[in-house]
């Protein structure tokens, strides 16, 4: 600083004022409007008063300086050849922006990171485009940008590579494992690191983008573990299960005696991950039809009424035993017949496994007929905005019906007509 910007850093009340000055300019702008000196001490009044050229009193009176004023003054002073911005960066030892510069800046330099990320991995181009808009779930993301840009790419690059190494449609690594190949460290994705949430992040928007996700970022261990398990990693394999009658399977070592047991006493099974990834085959122990419902009541009532058919129970939304057991099947030659609730949550789930095996499934009883069938009191008018997201073309009919009617239709009105279906 030269010699002669002292004074505004010895003389009492410039610095506190030109601290004001820098918050309206950045507010504005411009060089405009006022600052309040109603905090100043009659000394500080008193040195600002000299400097402007204006008595004591007549400030006090006034109890606010104008920036154009001040302005105007620092032309006839020894200091003129500092414009009011320049004086005030020299004074305060900062760069001064506006806000609206402050904000550009930030765009251009947010820009840049994307366009360093884009070129060190074009494959996870859907995950640069997504970032780019900035939805709501993706603010915590930015908040890490803000705190240290440098880390953030490293760990994002990382877990790009991290998707793109994901296990082949059918194959499940233990997430540790999974871990330890891709970074050395099998924590790294401890989804309660920050690698971890951006990975689960990652997985969650490569699902959105096909379709095979709701729309709600996971919140629970059990979504969590639900979404990392749907890519092919596993957490815990004995966390999740899928109840089922009437399967015979294989591994190694060919019939599997606990299948061949269930279908032989005609008992029910739940079926944790662990066991079903030891599996080679699984199918139907008669015909080739296997029929799916939601809800553990429902299947339950057509295990009792229809002794010998394969039944598989979801216990609402899939989870990665559930999505095992049907790529088995799927594998097989099945075809899939599911059934669930009338409601939005119901159609989700069912477009996602109509999504996932395509020509394989049929919806079974999900037409508009047997949603006004089933049709309960219950007002779901707050959760249609749902529906919009269904990509299925089999369930628009019902999802019109659906928005008409304003209700949630159930399965459990419609069990005598799905027993009457499995009895053919």
């Amino acid at each position: 600083m030269t010699p002669s910007l002292k004074i505004f850093k010895e003389e009492p009340g410039f610095l506190k004022l030109f601290t004001l000055f820098k918050q309206k300019y950045r507010s504005l702008g411009r060089v405009s409007g006022t600052v309040k000196l109603d905090e100043f001490s009659d000394e500080e009044l008193l040195s600002v008063a000299g400097f402007m050229g204006v008595s004591p009193e007549n400030l006090k009176d006034k109890r606010k300086v104008a920036l154009a004023d001040f302005e105007r003054e620092l032309a006839r002073t020894p200091f003129r050849e500092y414009s009011f911005v320049e004086l005030l960066q020299e004074v305060l030892g900062e760069i001064i922006l506006t806000k609206r510069e402050e904000e550009e800046l930030t765009l251009t330099e947010e820009k840049k990171f994307l366009s360093s990320l884009r070129a060190e991995a074009p494959a996870a181009d859907w995950w640069w485009d997504w970032l780019a808009e900035k939805p709501a779930d993706s603010r915590w993301i930015w908040g890490l940008y803000k705190q240290d840009p440098i880390r953030l790419q490293e760990v994002l690059l990382i877990v790009s590579s991290a998707v793109g190494s994901l296990p082949e449609k059918g194959e499940f690594t233990r997430l540790p494992v999974f871990a330890q190949k891709i970074t050395g460290n099998p924590h790294s994705f401890d989804p309660k690191g920050v690698t971890g949430k951006l990975l689960l992040y990652a997985l969650y928007v490569l699902s959105v983008s096909r379709g095979e996700w709701d729309g709600r970022t996971p919140q629970s261990s059990e979504e969590m573990n639900d979404l990392l398990g749907f890519h092919g990693l596993l957490k815990d394999d004995l966390w999740s299960f899928v109840t089922c009658r009437g399967f015979l399977a294989e591994d190694e070592k060919g019939l599997h005696p606990a299948w061949e047991g269930s279908v032989s006493r005609g008992s029910v099974m739940n079926v944790p991950v662990r066991e079903l990834l030891g599996l080679e085959r699984v199918w139907p122990a008669a015909g080739n039809e296997v029929w799916i419902v939601e809800n553990s009541s429902v299947a339950s009532a057509l295990m009792d009424e229809v002794k010998d058919a394969p039944v598989i129970c979801t216990h609402g939304q899939l989870r990665t035993a559930g999505w095992l057991l049907l790529d088995y099947l799927v594998a097989e030659g099945c075809r899939l017949n599911y059934s669930g609730d009338l409601d939005p949550e119901g159609l989700l789930i069912a477009d996602r496994i109509g999504m996932r095996y395509q020509d394989s499934v049929s919806f079974w009883r999900m037409g508009a007929d047997s949603y006004r069938k089933s049709l309960s009191q219950e007002d779901i008018t707050s959760r249609i905005g749902k529906l919009d997201s269904l990509k299925c073309p089999e369930l628009v009919s019902v999802a019109s019906a659906l928005k008409d009617e304003g209700k949630a239709g159930y399965q459990e009105g419609l069990i005598e007509d799905l027993i009457r279906d499995m009895r053919g």
